[in-house]
């Protein structure tokens, strides 16, 4: 994933963000994600889910949740992975899948995993194919920042970690409270938009993303978007002109210039653009805690 990015930005034009990644759906095809995961015990699809016994074989077509798996200690029990999987470098040896917007079902089946990490209800379809296999699938990537949480404590029973999940949701605690904190020093809080993609692709109204932003001390000008991943014209952004652009690292600067619109913006005049790695930002997993901390550097060296 790059997770909601590929998602979006190779669904939508970045496939990629979020959440997950892939060709994009049409509004009518795409299934709604639930709002929380609720337990520790219930997935993003609604399912109940239990403890794995014995030896683990993992299957993760999810980022995010590759991610929290390696951070719990599981990665060697990882047998298969989606493409946009690449962190930490022992993904490199894993056998990739397929990407977030499809998986090869055959070989995830071939692989003999006695779970399957999956991403949220944008994989519906595939969810439902490795289920009708007989493989027990856990949807458990956050569409909301409070579910990433929720997330790491989810795959930690699946998989008997629930201590070192434990352990990782008290270290991000941590980072959201040094967040805070320095989000409190700032004398002026800036409007901020995330550049996900230069046609538009954005996060939006109770993403993950914004909840990055603004636990950091922005305020998201997309705050009163309809829907977490909206394409928000450039039209309404040149109108909303932010303070600061929080950019993709998979933008280049000179496309980031050239883009319709953007030469017009504050933010672009000034020099208040910022590349974030996308994996950090677009992933939620562990690394949002260095989101945290590189927006909150940025917002309080900003002089406005």
């Amino acid at each position: 994933m790059r997770s909601v990015l590929s998602v979006l930005c190779t669904c939508l034009l970045v496939a990629s963000l979020l959440l997950g990644c892939a060709g994009l759906t049409t509004e009518a095809q795409r299934t709604p994600v639930p709002k929380d995961l609720l337990e520790v015990n219930i997935d993003a699809m609604g399912n109940k889910v239990h403890t794995i016994e014995g030896e683990l074989a993992i299957v993760s077509t999810a980022p995010s949740a590759t991610e929290i798996l390696f951070a719990l200690g599981c990665g060697e029990k990882i047998v298969g992975i989606d493409v946009y999987s690449t962190y930490p470098p022992e993904t490199s040896k894993i056998t990739v899948v397929g990407d977030f917007n499809g998986f090869d079902i055959e070989k995830v089946i071939a692989l003999e995993p006695n779970v399957v990490f999956a991403g949220n209800g944008l994989q519906h379809q595939d969810i439902a194919a490795l289920e009708n296999a007989g493989l027990y699938v856990v949807a458990a990537e956050a569409t909301y920042y409070e579910d990433i949480e929720n997330s790491i404590a989810l795959i930690g029973t699946v998989v008997g970690r629930q201590q070192q999940a434990a352990a990782l949701i008290a270290q991000l605690n941590n980072a959201e409270r040094a967040a805070r904190e320095k989000a409190n020093e700032l004398k002026t809080a800036p409007a901020v938009y995330y550049v996900m993609s230069t046609d538009g692709w954005t996060s939006g109204k109770g993403s993950f993303i914004n909840g990055i932003i603004e636990m950091s001390g922005g305020i998201c000008v997309t705050a009163d978007t309809e829907r977490e991943w909206p394409q928000y014209p450039i039209e309404q952004l040149v109108l909303k002109d932010p303070d600061i652009l929080l950019v993709s690292s998979w933008i280049t600067e000179d496309d980031l210039k050239s883009a319709p619109g953007y030469k017009d913006l504050t933010a672009i005049k000034n020099g208040n653009y910022y590349f974030v790695n996308s994996d950090i930002i677009e992933r939620p997993g562990p690394r949002v805690a260095e989101a945290l901390a590189t927006l909150s550097d940025i917002f309080i060296n900003y002089e406005g």
